[in-house]
């Protein structure tokens, strides 16, 4: 799972970054909002963990907001020093899977996004059990196009696979490479994918069959 860190405490940074790498996590650690918001066009990460005052509290709720606008189903943690019910009456609460304060210990943040990492397994697991049993398949997929590289990364929350594509939504190239990626992901001949709704938006229908 590909992580963005955000905080302008440099020390917290690079700590928070060093035990998230060596638990086999990707991290991408930065110190800015301007930062946050190009690293995560660019790399797209399925989750991100992000101080509430990013340098102010403003400038933090911005970028939260601005990460879920760029892709809904990233999962943003927020960290604080104050107290956590300060955001509980904000719109931006509605955004994030949990608002953890900086006192708690570290292992608390891992647990969490251990089972956020663990909580997709068995859903694609159950897409291919699925398929492999009947033999067609007609799958919801989120597509977050311009990625660093093209593979399926999850499940969205509202039960759809993601996946990332390269290429960039230009007559139709972004189309065909997820088709390419499913075709792979479920080891069928890229004829066997059809998409049947989405041709130009995120959210895509498409039919899988041996």
């Amino acid at each position: 799972m590909r992580i963005l860190i955000a905080d302008d405490d440099k020390d917290q940074l690079e700590l928070r970054s060093l035990l998230l790498t060596e638990s086999g996590y990707e991290t991408i650690a930065v110190s800015t909002t301007a930062a946050a918001l190009r690293e995560a066009k660019m790399h797209r990460p399925e989750c991100a963990v992000v101080d509430l005052k990013f340098p102010t509290e403003a400038m933090g709720l911005s970028l939260i907001r601005a990460l879920k606008e760029l892709d809904g189903a990233m999962r943003v943690f927020v960290l604080t020093g104050s107290d956590p019910r300060r955001i509980n009456g904000l719109p931006e609460k509605n955004l994030v899977e949990e608002v953890i304060t900086k006192g708690c210990s570290t292992a608390y943040l891992m647990k969490k996004l251990g089972e956020l990492a663990g909580s997709a397994e068995p859903k694609l697991a159950a897409m291919r059990e699925a398929f492999s049993k009947d033999g067609v398949l007609t799958l919801d997929v989120k597509a977050v196009p311009r990625a660093a590289r093209s593979e399926v990364v999850g499940v969205t929350t509202d039960g759809a696979m993601k996946v990332r594509v390269a290429a960039v939504p230009d007559k139709g190239k972004a189309n065909e490479e997820l088709r390419a990626v499913l075709a792979d992901w479920f080891d069928v001949p890229k004829s066997n994918v059809e998409l049947l709704q989405g041709d130009t938006s995120q959210r895509k229908r498409l039919r899988i069959s041996k």
